[in-house]
């Protein structure tokens, strides 16, 4: 029996349902995870909210005060040996920062970039538990039962 089940089945929501109910409330539940954006997303977003274009101009500009920052930025993003960035990263954290603080991209532009990171999944595949079915929640309340 998996203690993810087991322990999703002992909080106080689950209490009162049908077996049948609490599988199904079970298998609908939903998780929010941290994964690795894919590039293209990146590029994508940066086009879309009009940041690339800002910090291909200060990259050519030896003028601009933020040129090396816009520059190391659009080599990251543009790397052939990246598929995905990963968000949580402080390095990465830190170059969205710097176009905040470069006026590339405004705070609410670098915290939509960041939620990119954010991807629902289902609870039982995030636990690896696959469907659960009235029989899965039988056994499981029975050996919560037992261990009381």
């Amino acid at each position: 029996m998996s203690q993810a089940l087991l322990d999703e089945l002992r909080k106080p929501e689950y209490q009162g349902l049908s077996d049948q109910a609490a599988a199904d409330a079970i298998n609908s539940k939903t998780v929010t995870v941290r994964k690795p954006v894919e590039l293209w997303m990146v590029e994508e977003h940066a086009s879309r909210k009009g940041y690339r274009a800002k910090l291909d101009k200060a990259a050519r500009n030896e003028n601009h005060d933020c040129q090396e920052i816009a520059i190391n930025i659009l080599a990251y993003i543009n790397s052939a040996r990246l598929n995905t960035v990963d968000m949580d990263l402080p390095d990465t954290q830190l170059m969205i920062q710097a176009m905040v603080d470069c006026k590339f991209a405004t705070q609410a532009m670098a915290d939509e970039l960041l939620a990119l990171a954010d991807q629902t999944v289902l609870w039982v595949d995030h636990n690896g538990i696959g469907l659960v079915g009235r029989g899965a929640v039988q056994n499981a309340r029975k050996e919560i039962s037992n261990a009381q």
